[in-house]
């Protein structure tokens, strides 16, 4: 059974595109008026297995930690690993904050052989996906 914040899912969730990985965190943070930022762990077909809160901070910064990055995706036995946050401000573009700290935690993922598979930026009723963007090279 697949556990969201310790409690199961009844539908399988895959989330093997862009598109529906877009759509997957645009309704997950369709609501929240301070930036927060989620982890989904994903199998090696895409199914998730797991997602969690990372982090929720002010209007314009969520803080974030690589190294509970890693311990969740370790927990969950993951094989890939989303990342969605949303910019309140109304503006999709990631910053070069949130490049940094993508390559950060993509680099510490690629160490315990997991993938990271994109970093989802939503904003008023769209998104951007820095994979699609060419942001995760």
């Amino acid at each position: 059974t697949t556990l969201v914040n310790g409690q199961p899912i009844s539908e399988e969730k895959i989330l093997n595109s862009v598109e529906s990985a877009g759509n997957f965190f645009m309704r997950l943070l369709c609501d929240e008026r301070r930036e927060v930022l989620y982890q989904v762990c994903l199998d090696a077909k895409g199914k998730v297995i797991g997602h969690c809160r990372l982090a929720s901070g002010t209007v314009s910064m969520a803080p974030v930690s690589v190294r509970e990055v890693v311990e969740n995706a370790l927990r969950c036995d993951a094989s890939r690993v989303l990342l969605g946050h949303n910019h309140p401000s109304g503006v999709a573009l990631p910053s070069e904050e949130d490049r940094q700290i993508t390559l950060q935690i993509r680099q510490a993922l690629d160490t315990m052989g997991i993938t990271l598979v994109d970093h989802i930026v939503v904003a008023d009723g769209d998104f951007v996906s820095m994979a699609a963007s060419g942001m995760l090279l």
